[in-house]
């Protein structure tokens, strides 16, 4: 590039600057966003669209900053679009504002189960466990809380937990059939031949 042009293109630059400054209204930049904002809060729920209840949903967040709701349900739709890590963090984010509120334990258990590939590793044991102590009726998440004791091969500790938590469920749950799935994949895996070098 010669002398000649690039002296012609940091006068364009300059005079580009010089009049978005006198025209543009930098200092007003989020206002075109404001005023979107407000149509969406206008707007049925049902008839946003996912970008769109994003919007709304960290709207809410905003006018509730100690509130974990708005962030579990960023978190859910954030998940529903395959956005793993961001969802983790507004879950954690839900229940640093409220470190009792179960559907955000137990969908941080969920994606933490997840990503360690489909095994409940203690974290999500933890998580599992205190949704189930703080709210009994989570029988899942009672039932997923003790499967590390049994994979740990504390198989008296599990059974004596999953008792305690069949108390409160109808016969037949599906959940159990559930919970015998989980047991026998632990069990496949621990009779399984070690592989060499192990």
């Amino acid at each position: 590039m010669t002398r000649t042009s690039l002296i012609a293109l940091a006068v364009a630059g300059l005079l580009a600057g010089g009049l978005y400054l006198m025209n543009g209204r930098p200092l007003l930049a989020e206002q075109p966003y404001a005023e979107r904002e407000a149509e969406i809060a206008k707007r049925d729920a049902a008839d946003l669209n996912p970008s769109e209840m994003l919007a709304r949903l960290q709207m809410a967040a905003r006018q509730q900053p100690d509130a974990p709701e708005p962030q579990y349900f960023i978190g859910v739709l954030l998940r529903s679009q395959g956005r793993s890590d961001e969802a983790l963090r507004a879950f954690q984010s839900a229940l640093r504002r409220d470190d009792t509120h179960v559907p955000s334990l137990i969908a941080l258990a969920d994606i933490i189960m997840i990503r360690d590939g489909g095994i409940v590793t203690e974290p999500a044991a933890q998580l599992y466990d205190r949704a189930w102590r703080l709210d009994p009726s989570q029988h899942r998440a009672g039932l997923l809380s003790a499967l590390p004791a049994y994979e740990a091969g504390d198989i008296e500790a599990a059974e004596a937990h999953w008792q305690e938590v069949r108390e409160d469920m109808e016969p037949g749950d599906p959940l159990f059939t559930m919970l015998e799935v989980f047991k026998s994949q632990i069990d496949e895996a621990r009779e399984a031949p070690a592989e060499p070098g192990e």
